[in-house]
């Protein structure tokens, strides 16, 4: 059995709430504002949104970011408005709450949901950030467009300068968990405007799209404008009429239809609106950094070309709105020319880094693919990327070794085991003392790349006997040791043992490392809390969990398991009942 087990470890190479008084409360959250605002109301944005809202018996909370008191700059950034978002949920006292941003707010909400501080490349994500949905209003995600425009007061204004396209702020948030943005596991849509050819006059279609996050059907088409600003009707002449995209006026007004049905969790909204048409999906958005072999941002490329567009020049990264789908090969003109290919997906946003040596791309749990991308202290992982090490090495024997083929993994300065290095994967155990927003880097002989990993309390994986992820769990009958299968299934009263990653840290108990975070089993839809949940007795990054099976589980070969802890659910696999 130890050796079936180590194997699988090692050869993984490969809701709707109704409307009413029980609903959370709404909250709102306005865009970027000329100054005075700080006495600005609602409606003023979202028109009537909001009594709207309350006629539908949504409690609505008013967040005026203007109301936020300035730190060091002339106006406060978007970093601190986050902050002041999190004190207002706070204060609420309400358990969730749903957001509706326009614009700028939608930044401010992504800052919030991120921790985002206003260092550069600083993170100190909230817990329970206390989200459940979010409505995206023509969000600038990747930046506004007209930057010559606006950039000439980007130098006293720092909302501006974060909304720039290619901006630190952007790609800082655009990359703060595991390469990407993170939004916490909020069920969120976007609504995009497209009075324009490009967009809603303001925000192009690529930069109010979520497809970098929630993916292309969170996203609907309405024929409006983005605000009735007098500035943007001077920049944008053909949006200088209503509606526009966030100010309701009536019943019929699209994006207060695809608000309601969302937040009342309705299928409603995947109707109204468009969805992307055809003409959208022939371009994406580029967001590119170019790195030394260090993992340091470079800035001597002279020009930058993705196929056969120019990319614009940010003040950390290069960036442009159209760039035809597709691989395009990405030249750096400088001293030496870079070459490399991106993959550009249409429909949104790309973000990609160019440099030689090791890349990052990933840090998944090694059993599969779970839901969200936090992780556990002690969890055994695969980290996908590029470059990773020169030649392939697996571990012979426990303890793990720090360094194995010439490479390191480093998590916060602490070096982590290795079980397996290879160009494309490398299998490790995260640290057991690993806590909060780490920096995960990997190390060889090339050089080196690191990308920011948010370790919870738990992050439940099942193995699988496959080593997908899916389909039937690695489980065993924990008094004989027989593999769980069709033939060999699981009868009510005796005690199964499934496979796991993830519980998180332990605690030493009669001999045996338990999980300090408690842990329930989901078997045919069955909560079963578990005999023993904790490290696998001999294994590294190895969770077992023991359970009785029960008497009401449904039969057959496929009942559906999950593990729950720390408020996080594992993949879904299967065992079989007699």
């Amino acid at each position: 059995m130890r050796t079936f087990l180590f194997l699988l470890a090692g050869g993984l190479l490969a809701d709707g709430t109704a409307w009413g008084q029980t609903a959370p409360p709404v909250v709102l959250v306005n865009g970027y504002q000329d100054l005075p605002c700080e006495s600005r109301v609602s409606r003023e944005t979202f028109g009537q949104l909001e009594e709207r809202l309350r006629a539908a018996g949504r409690q609505v909370i008013w967040f005026n970011n203007c109301s936020v008191p300035a730190g060091g700059e002339p106006r406060p950034t978007i970093e601190e408005m986050g902050a002041a978002l999190g004190r207002r949920i706070a204060e609420s006292g309400a358990a969730e709450v749903d957001v509706v941003v326009h614009s700028m707010g939608g930044l401010i909400l992504r800052s919030y949901l991120a921790g985002k501080q206003n260092a550069p490349g600083t993170f100190v994500p909230p817990a329970n950030p206390r989200v459940r949905k979010a409505v995206f209003l023509g969000s600038p995600h990747f930046g506004i467009g007209f930057a010559g425009l606006f950039g000439t007061v980007a130098a006293v204004d720092p909302q501006v300068r974060a909304m720039l396209p290619g901006s630190r702020f952007l790609f800082d948030l655009g990359t703060w968990n595991q390469g990407g943005d993170d939004l916490r596991g909020v069920d969120a849509i976007a609504i995009a405007g497209a009075a324009s050819p490009t967009g809603d006059g303001l925000v192009p279609f690529t930069s109010a799209s979520l497809r970098f996050q929630a993916g292309e059907d969170r996203l609907r088409v309405v024929p409006y404008c983005h605000t009735n600003s007098p500035l943007l009707r001077l920049a944008a002449p053909g949006c200088g009429r209503a509606p526009y995209l966030a100010e309701v006026d009536s019943e019929d007004h699209l994006s207060w239809r695809i608000i309601r049905s969302f937040l009342d969790g309705t299928a409603e909204w995947r109707g109204l609106g468009e969805a992307p048409g055809s003409s959208w999906n022939t371009a994406g958005g580029l967001l590119l950094s170019y790195q030394d072999r260090e993992g340091r941002a470079l800035e001597s490329a002279a020009r930058v070309t993705a196929g056969t567009v120019e990319l614009a020049k940010g003040a950390f990264a290069w960036s442009a709105d159209f760039v035809p789908a597709g691989r395009q090969e990405v030249r750096m003109a400088g001293t030496p020319e870079v070459t490399a290919g991106v993959n550009v997906a249409p429909v949104g946003f790309n973000v990609a880094v160019v440099k030689p040596g090791p890349q990052v791309a990933a840090v998944l749990p090694a059993a599969g693919r779970v839901p969200g991308l936090s992780r556990a202290p002690g969890m055994f992982v695969s980290i996908y990327g590029s470059g990773l090490a020169v030649t392939t090495g697996q571990a012979a024997a426990l303890p793990l070794p720090v360094e194995l083929a010439g490479v390191r993994v480093l998590v916060n300065g602490t070096a982590a085991g290795l079980q397996f290095v290879g160009p494309g994967q490398i299998n490790a155990i995260l640290p057991e003392g690993a806590r909060g927003l780490v920096r995960l880097e990997v190390r060889n002989a090339e050089g080196a790349h690191g990308l920011n990993v948010l370790v919870e309390a738990a992050a439940p994986a099942i193995f699988t006997q496959s080593g997908t992820g899916v389909g039937a769990a690695a489980a065993i009958d924990a008094v004989t040791g027989a593999l769980n299968t069709a033939q060999s299934a699981a009868r009510t009263g005796t005690v199964m043992a499934v496979f796991a990653t993830g519980l998180g840290a332990t605690e030493q108990r009669g001999g045996l490392a338990w999980a300090t975070t408690p842990v329930e089993v989901e078997l045919g839809g069955v909560r079963v809390t578990p005999v023993y949940a904790g490290r696998a007795p001999g294994f590294a990054g190895l969770d077992q969990v023991n359970f009785v099976v029960p008497a009401e589980v449904p039969r057959g070969a496929g009942v559906r398991l999950r593990l729950v802890s720390g408020g996080r659910v594992s993949n879904e696999a299967t065992v079989a009942v007699e």
